[in-house]
């Protein structure tokens, strides 16, 4: 079992790493020379949200926190809530002493991270997403709200995406810095202007 984490683990950390450097993440178009959002472009063609989710399942993404929730199932949870409106969040909040890999990904590859929130949005129905970021990270902030405008200028976001029949709206929230704000509900109360509390 020890052997397979390891490997998914290395996995994961090669696709997340593997254009640093390569990839000016001040540059849209830079992403887009490697690759960047043709899988959205495909999935939103050629896929519906459950067959998205179903996907994820399979590959056993999970969170990159402490409790490592598999992905695809609290997709696939929010899908049943009856209700009309969903939101999106993407924590990087990532007050762990010590810890800068979400910050890390921001910096060196705000696309990347643009594509998997439009991808997860899509794949819950959800038309509102939020980056909930360290307010300590000044640089990562400064890069992903530029990497939103190009995505709105390049119709990733905003309405009628690529064509299609899926809107969603993408927004920074900088947090306080508070270590319990990288806790999900916590999070949430943070977000809504409440204390950041469990």
């Amino acid at each position: 079992m020890k052997n397979k984490e390891k490997t998914a683990l290395s996995y994961s950390a090669d696709i997340l790493t593997k254009y640093w450097g390569e990839i000016n993440p001040w540059s849209i178009q830079s992403y887009r020379k490697k690759g960047g959002y043709e899988t959205l472009w495909r999935t939103l063609r050629e896929k519906e949200p459950q067959e998205v989710i179903q996907e994820v399942k399979r590959s056993s993404l999970q969170g990159r926190g402490g409790a490592g929730f598999p992905t695809g199932q609290k997709w696939e949870l929010t899908c049943r809530q009856k209700t009309r409106e969903r939101y999106f969040i993407c924590n990087l909040d990532e007050s762990e002493p010590g810890t800068f890999k979400d910050r890390m990904l921001a910096e060196n590859n705000p696309h990347l991270l643009l594509e998997g929130i439009i991808l997860g949005a899509y794949a819950v129905g959800a038309q509102k997403a939020f980056i909930y970021l360290n307010g300590q990270f000044k640089e990562a902030e400064k890069i992903l709200n530029h990497a939103i405008e190009e995505a709105y200028q390049n119709q990733f976001l905003g309405e009628s995406i690529m064509g299609m029949a899926f809107d969603l709206e993408l927004e920074v929230f900088s947090g306080a810095g508070a270590y319990i704000c990288g806790e999900e509900t916590a999070l949430i109360n943070s977000l809504e202007g409440r204390r950041g509390e469990p």
